[in-house]
């Protein structure tokens, strides 16, 4: 993929994600802050989730308080950004804000 076209779907997936936990968070639990390529999402206890475009591997990385740090992929075939281990960053990032914070989506 061309920088271009790298810069298109992590933008996308950035905004699709900021809009799901807008969505998500009824109860007002997350602070969400979209900005140059990068989300952070951040709790009441201080516990912050950031997820960043890494423009020279074409990757998104996530930085969190339970997995630490990981770096995404996006894959073709799936159209979604993935480990090696094909976990995706969606699944991930939803999975530990509800073991942190109970948000379900």
């Amino acid at each position: 993929m061309n920088e271009t076209q790298y810069h298109q779907l992590a933008d996308d997936t950035l905004e699709r994600l900021s809009q799901a936990l807008e969505k998500a968070d009824a109860q007002g639990l997350l602070e969400l802050e979209v900005e140059g390529g990068m989300v952070t999402i951040a709790l009441d206890d201080g516990k912050q989730f950031i997820i960043s475009k890494h423009v020279p591997t074409r990757q998104l990385w996530l930085s969190s308080p339970i997995s630490g740090g990981l770096h995404f992929s996006h894959d073709d075939k799936t159209q979604d950004w993935r480990l090696p281990d094909q976990r995706s960053l969606m699944s991930i990032v939803l999975a530990e804000l509800g073991q942190i914070a109970g948000i379900v989506l």
